[in-house]
């Protein structure tokens, strides 16, 4: 009773006036609590695709590396045993060299490899000593009829699931120049698996696996997805990934599924096979739901408090406590957004603007050091001979080779197209300076990127040293640098050129 007649009494000492304001606060802070839960939503989902990418991307650029190594055994073998049968020499030498060959893998890169084989000069040849029974007939054995049917000057033969291990198997192979004899090697994609397990845990609901370009499963988070043809299963996830990933080309898409709404992203490996990341987007949001249920919650007691508040002709406003609360959130997750987006996504280097920003920071604080410029040579007739693929791949492989060599605290960074640029902190004597960039060209030519067929990366770089005596600025390094390397542009093959 008593409440009631507090209530009658404060609401008849209240004016329209406040009525009408508080009204307002109340649609105010609703209509608020709305904008900022769509523009969480909105943050979040491009959040949820630059995760879902970089996995893939991540996860892709592993495998290459795997496959590569693999291709790369069997290319060089290859092309020795070509140059064997040319030269007349017997199969007890030929098969000699695939024995030592076979213990060079498994003393350095894979102890449970079953090591090189083949077909050479009509006799089979084993270099794991495997002697096969009577009945064995190679010439019909699917790394044989593949690679004979293949347009490829390397077969990545249909992997398959060894039930005894469970770990899936594939066949890396080459045709001889005979175009009857091939070389072949047996690879475990189990450092695959590991890969895609990695991954996958790393992120919350996420998935990975590799596909073959038949629809097999080479790798996958969930083993239980092993060897699988999603192309056979179309009820399933995994058949509606493949189909849109190989029948449709697609290379980023959401999908809904009776598993849950799924982001995916696909980058294309190696041998026609491709890294795939999805993200359930159910449990990615769950979090954000619940914020945005709390902020929901947060907002109503506050409208109701404001309420009390108007009621009592009060001058407190606790709402914008909490609002500010929320802002203060949403910047912190700007800033990491902000952080990512000062990464060049292709090499994973700093891009133009942000490097120029931490080059200048630098500069300000009286650091001297060098700032180089780096061109590739001819990338223009790279991308129009062996296409933009190609092309992403020489950049790719030149930003590895900077990582490779300079400092962690130097600053690397993409300045455009198949332009680089460095400032290395303290190195300001030209012997020095000299001396790193040779290590570079070192590295540069034993890049191996079989789509190039044998023509190595060369590069033009145009040095600026800065004692830091003075003052300076990128601009002005980058303008010294920049005059320097068409100098170098002109002497064919990896040169430099310093500033005067």
């Amino acid at each position: 009773m008593d409440g009631r007649m507090k209530i009658r009494d404060t609401l008849r000492h209240v004016s329209v006036k406040s009525i009408v304001l508080a009204i307002i606060v109340i649609l105010f802070a609703n209509i608020t609590a709305a904008f900022i839960g769509n523009s969480f939503y909105a943050t979040e989902k491009e959040t949820l695709r630059q995760q879902c990418e970089l996995n893939a991307k991540d996860s892709a650029r592993e495998y290459d590396h795997i496959l590569l190594t693999r291709v790369n055994i069997v290319t060089l073998v290859g092309r020795t045993v070509d140059s064997m049968l040319s030269s007349g020499t017997g199969s007890k030498k030929i098969e000699k060299y695939l024995v030592e060959q076979t213990n060079n893998i498994a003393a350095t890169l894979d102890p449970t490899t079953t090591g090189l084989y083949g077909w050479v000069g009509g006799v089979y040849l084993d270099g794991a000593g495997w002697v096969p029974e009577d009945d064995y007939v190679p010439t019909e054995r699917p790394w044989y009829i593949q690679t004979m049917a293949s347009d490829q000057e390397i077969t990545f033969v249909e992997p398959y699931l060894d039930l005894q291990t469970y770990t899936v198997m594939m066949t890396v192979s080459d045709l001889l120049s005979d175009g009857q004899s091939v070389i072949a090697m047996n690879v475990s994609l189990d450092p695959l698996q590991a890969i895609v397990e990695r991954i996958a845990a790393a992120t919350e609901g996420g998935q990975a696996l590799v596909l073959d370009g038949s629809g097999i499963v080479v790798a996958h988070s969930d083993k239980n997805q092993l060897g699988r043809n999603y192309l056979n299963e179309p009820e399933s996830l995994g058949g509606a990934v493949a189909r849109k990933i190989l029948a449709d080309g697609e290379k980023q898409f959401d999908l809904n599924a009776k598993e849950g709404n799924f982001s995916v992203y696909v980058e294309q490996l190696e041998g026609s096979w491709y890294s795939v990341s999805l993200i359930n987007a159910d449990v990615w949001y769950r979090p954000l739901r619940y914020t945005i249920l709390a902020f929901s919650a947060i907002v109503a007691l506050v409208s109701l408090f404001l309420v009390a508040v108007f009621l009592r002709l009060s001058a407190k406003n606790v709402a914008l406590q909490a609002l500010h609360t929320r802002i203060d959130q949403e910047e912190k997750r700007g800033e990491a957004l902000q952080a990512l987006s000062e990464t060049d996504r292709m090499t994973g280097l700093l891009d133009r603007v942000s490097g120029q920003n931490k080059v200048n920071e630098l500069l300000a604080s009286g650091s001297g050091g060098m700032f180089l410029e780096l061109d590739i040579d001819h990338f223009k007739t790279i991308n129009d001979t062996y296409g933009h693929q190609t092309g992403d791949t020489v950049i790719i492989a030149v930003a590895d080779s900077m990582r490779g060599i300079f400092r962690s605290n130097d600053l690397c960074m993409r300045l455009g197209g198949d332009e680089f640029g460095v400032f290395a902190v303290g190195i300001v004597k030209r012997e020095m300076a000299e001396a790193i960039i040779r290590r570079l060209f070192e590295r540069l030519e034993k890049t191996e990127i079989p789509e190039l067929r044998g023509e190595k990366i060369a590069v033009s770089v145009g040095v600026a040293l800065h004692a830091g005596e003075n003052a300076a600025s990128f601009d002005a390094l980058y303008a010294r640098a920049d005059t320097a390397m068409y100098a170098s542009k002109k002497i064919p093959g990896n040169s430099m050129t310093f500033s005067g």
